[in-house]
C-alpha cells in the first residue's frame, strides 16, 4: 500500500454536506455490518452483541479504537469508526478494505501451518479474500484507491495481535502487500469525514470518521460479498455482508424513461 506514515496533523473537521439538524445515517444507506463474534467481556449494557462502542478481547476499548459499520447505497461501500482512519492511533494506521464472495474466509482460511503470533509481518495469502480495495492516503486532498484481484498465494500484512486469531472470522489480513492484478476499471477516488457525531451515525461515543465514495460494481450484479477492515494492531474487527445492486427492471426503466419525456415537454410548452 502506498501510504504515508502520518505522525502529526492537523485536520479540521470536515463539513458533510446533507448532515444538519435531524439527519441520519441513512446518507450512508443501509447499515451492513456483522457481528464478527468476538465481543470483548468488558463490555456491558447496550453494546452486547454489537459493534457499536465494543473492541476485540483484552484490547483497549476507547472510542478511538473503535470501528463501528459498514454502509451500503446502491453499489457504493462506506465505513464508519470511532477510529480515525487518516492518521490512525498511535502506532497503528489503517488497513485496507478485504472482499470475500463467498463464505470461506478469515482464519479459517489461513495458510496451512499458519500460527498467530504478535507482530506485523508478511504472509504469502490472501485469507480467503478475493478481492482488496487497496487505500491510498498519501494525497490527501486526492484520496485514491486501487481494486486488485487476490489468490492465495498473494502477500498480506497480518495484524500485530493475534487475539482474534482463536475465532472465525479472524482480524487478518491487515494490508496488502504485493501480487494482486488489477481489476479493470477498479481504480477510483474516495472522501474522508471527521467530526461526526452521534445524531449524524446512529453510533455512540461522540466523535466519529467515515470513509466513503467504494464503487462495488466491478463485482457485478446481485453478487453477494463479505467486506472486512482492521487497523495495524487488529484492537478491532469490522465486517459486513451485503448484495451489489440489481438491474433496473424494465418497468422501472419504462417509467424513467416517460418521466423524462415528460419534463422535456413540459419545458418546450413552458418555453413557448
Amino acid at each position: 500500500m502506498k501510504k504515508l506514515m502520518i505522525t502529526s496533523i492537523a485536520l479540521t473537521a470536515t463539513v458533510l454536506i446533507g448532515f444538519a439538524g435531524n439527519a441520519s445515517a441513512t446518507i450512508f444507506g443501509e447499515n451492513i455490518t456483522i457481528y464478527d463474534g468476538t465481543e470483548d467481556s468488558t463490555h456491558t449494557g447496550t453494546n452486547i452483541g454489537r459493534e457499536d462502542g465494543e473492541t476485540e478481547p483484552g484490547m483497549v476499548n476507547s472510542q478511538a479504537w473503535d470501528l463501528e459499520g459498514f454502509f451500503q447505497k446502491g453499489n457504493e461501500l462506506s465505513m464508519v469508526g470511532g477510529y480515525n482512519f487518516v492518521t490512525g492511533e498511535g502506532l497503528f494506521e489503517s488497513g485496507d478494505i478485504f472482499l470475500s464472495i463467498d463464505d470461506t474466509f478469515g482464519s479459517g482460511a489461513a495458510p496451512s501451518g499458519f500460527v498467530a503470533s504478535n507482530g506485523n509481518w508478511e504472509e504469502e495469502s490472501n485469507f480467503g479474500y478475493e478481492y482488496v480495495i487497496d487505500l491510498n492516503f498519501s494525497d490527501l486532498n486526492n484520496l485514491t484507491y486501487e481494486v486488485l484481484k487476490l489468490d492465495p498465494t498473494d502477500t498480506t500484512l497480518t495484524a500485530w495481535y493475534p487475539a482474534n486469531e482463536n475465532d472465525t472470522p479472524g482480524s487478518n489480513p491487515w494490508r496488502y502487500v504485493s501480487g494482486g492484478e488489477q481489476v479493470e476499471n477498479g481504480t477510483g477516488t474516495f472522501e474522508f469525514f471527521s467530526g461526526l457525531t452521534n445524531a449524524d451515525t446512529g453510533f455512540l461515543g461522540g466523535s466519529h470518521y467515515a470513509l466513503t465514495g467504494f464503487d462495488l460494481s466491478f463485482l457485478g450484479i446481485e453478487a453477494e460479498f463479505y467486506s472486512h477492515f482492521t487497523m495495524g494492531c487488529g484492537n478491532d474487527n469490522l465486517l459486513g455482508q451485503g448484495t451489489t445492486a440489481p438491474v433496473p427492471e424494465p418497468a422501472t426503466m419504462l417509467l424513467f424513461g416517460t418521466g423524462l419525456v415528460g419534463l422535456a415537454g413540459a419545458y418546450r410548452r413552458k418555453k413557448k
